[in-house]
């Protein structure tokens, strides 16, 4: 699944800077102890906040450190990531240069005379958005301060620091107990290599051993094709699926060359609905996919949501759909397929810094439909068929969020009462088709509670804890563009952004020449039948294949998106999952 969010882009050619989030906190000015050794310049600052989280006593020089202050000092000495500083200024006396005086958040509490005020400076954040230089006329950021307001003393202060620098000290120099508890977190992740040895190679094994052939992957779709040609679906497991072929009856016993491959893939959990802790200390903490069983059968929704109901409630109503050739949905492919790639003109600091240049993320057409004729689209009576084509057109109404566009519909689902009030909701999306599409590997910055509706969705994770496997990396996109009379697709529009959460490796026809690590990596399957629910954990690798409901020649699904409990920095493929500070309170 992908985010309006999620599936984030990057201006090249727009200039983004980091933000920086810095608090002050006032002390009595009762004490008679020194910190001489710890003067620096208003301008240091700006140095030190590039490592770390800097604390700062804003004291005139006629007052002495407080003792409290010293005391927390001595808390942190063991914390390289944060540092105690002061300065010998009020914060009313404090520029960075002339003329340019320190900035507040939030209006400061009035100052006594006899006060010092203490400023937590946050360590600066690595903007990964964009790739393109800062303009040196954007260089003199200064950062702004924001007041504490809460007791003057050094406990909650304490607390107030850790939560501002991101640090878990107590008050006599040790991990807090909420420190220890992340530690343990981070040390536990799950791992797919605890329960399986099937890798990516392994996969393509299978598959040669399936049609006894030797030849490089990328060769192999001729030679699959020669040998059995009846196996169309078989085909779809090394290479892109053939759009016209259907879902093997249940009845038929036999096995293509996905089934076979797959067969030796390892699959999640598949659970009841849990209570709180056991999906919070199983599988939340863990950052472990699970599939929960028949959790969304009592929704209204189930039954509910028919092709005539949707069409009586919204048949007039405008929605935005997505159009992509085949069912295929935001894959990577190579930008010299598109129209002026040898003109598109990328700045010469952005191209030095994209490692895939040659690759673009291809992003679906769009159209605006009336919903009927959106519904149309899954019986094949829409005006955008066309027989004579070469390129079926696939229409995904993805991503739409529930509450925005169909509002009525929410109250057909429930929220599950084991996370309600625990994490905090984002987004809540609908998500409807034919059932004929693939949605390429990508990850998703979000927690997900996938409920599948209608029809099945067979999605193959990959887990985040080495996404240089994964080449994680920002990747150009580009714009597929829809002849509405000719029913045609155009490599039209090579764009001046980047995608960060797409996978340039093809699950189906994976090079390992290029892409070496990827064959090291270890797929799971979580595959969810009409009414089941994924877990699917912020940042985990996902390639999405739905299958209609046979009767209805669809498939619905809704899903709920988090704030993740585990996060990090992307694109960044050596960057580790860290405890969310959003969920410090839970710890």
């Amino acid at each position: 699944m992908a985010a309006p969010l999620g599936r984030r882009s990057c201006r090249l050619f727009t200039d983004v800077l980091a933000a920086y989030v810095l608090i002050a906190c006032f002390l009595p000015s009762t004490s008679v102890s020194t910190c001489s050794d710890l003067y620096i310049e208003p301008y240091d600052i700006l140095d030190l906040v590039k490592k770390q989280c800097v604390v700062v006593l804003f004291a005139p020089d006629d007052q002495p450190c407080d003792d409290v202050f010293l005391q927390l000092s001595n808390a942190f000495s063991n914390e390289h990531l944060v540092t105690f500083r002061r300065v010998e200024y009020a914060p009313n006396e404090f520029f960075w240069r002339p003329n340019e005086p320190l900035k507040w958040i939030s209006k400061p509490p009035a100052m006594d005379i006899g006060t010092s005020t203490i400023g937590v400076f946050e360590k600066k954040k690595i903007d990964r958005s964009c790739l393109s230089q800062v303009p040196s006329h954007q260089r003199s950021w200064r950062p702004k301060a924001a007041a504490y307001s809460g007791p003057l003393n050094a406990m909650p202060i304490l607390d107030f620091i850790n939560e501002k620098c991101g640090s878990y000290q107590n008050i006599h120099g040790e991990l807090s107990n909420e420190g220890i508890h992340r530690e343990s977190i981070l040390a536990n992740l799950f791992h797919v290599a605890s329960i399986s040895n099937f890798t990516m190679r392994s996969w393509v094994d299978v598959v040669k051993e399936k049609y006894d052939i030797n030849c490089e992957l990328q060769n192999c779709r001729e030679r699959i094709s020669d040998i059995k040609n009846d196996e169309q679906d078989g085909i779809s497991g090394v290479c892109p699926a053939d759009s016209n072929t259907q879902e093997s009856s249940p009845k038929d016993s036999s096995k293509t060359t996905v089934d076979v491959a797959n067969e030796g893939i390892p699959k999640c959990d598949r659970i009841s609905i849990p209570t709180w802790n056991t999906f919070f200390s199983r599988y939340l903490k863990q950052s472990k996919p699970v599939v929960i069983e028949g959790a969304v059968n009592h929704w209204p929704a189930m039954h509910k949501w028919t092709t005539e109901y949707l069409r009586s409630k919204y048949g007039k109503k405008e929605v935005h759909i997505k159009l992509a050739p085949n069912g295929h949905f935001e894959g990577v492919e190579k930008a010299s397929l598109w129209e002026g790639y040898e003109s598109f003109n990328i700045p010469e600091d952005v191209k030095v810094a994209l490692r895939y240049p040659d690759l673009v993320v291809v992003r679906p057409a769009t159209i605006n439909l009336n919903f009927s004729e959106f519904l149309d689209t899954m019986t094949g009576n829409s005006t955008l068929h066309k027989e004579d084509v070469n390129e079926r057109v696939s229409a995904y109404l993805e991503y739409s969020s529930i509450p925005q566009y169909l509002p009525e519909l929410e109250s057909d689902i429930e929220e599950f009462p084991f996370i309600r009030n625990k994490l905090k909701r984002r987004h809540l999306n609908i998500w409807l088709s034919d059932g004929n599409t693939l949605g390429k590997l990508h990850f998703d910055p979000f927690d997900n509670l996938l409920s599948q509706i209608r029809g099945k969705k067979e999605l193959i994770l990959f887990e985040p804890h080495d996404n240089t496997k994964l080449y994680e990396a920002h990747i150009p996109e580009a714009l597929l563009g829809f002849n509405a009379k000719t029913r045609e697709f155009r490599r039209k529009t090579l764009m001046d952004s980047t995608s960060m959460v797409m996978a340039p490796v093809d699950i189906q026809e994976p090079d390992f020449k290029r892409f070496p690590k990827f064959a090291e990596t270890r797929p799971l399957n979580c595959t969810i039948n009409e009414g089941d629910m994924l877990f699917m954990p912020a940042f985990w690798w996902h390639e999405v294949q739905s299958h209609p409901n046979i009767e209805e020649h669809r498939n619905v699904a809704v899903n709920f998106w988090y704030e993740p409990f585990l996060t990090k920095e992307f694109p960044c493929p050596e960057c580790g999952l860290d405890v969310n500070p959003y969920y410090r309170h839970l710890l």
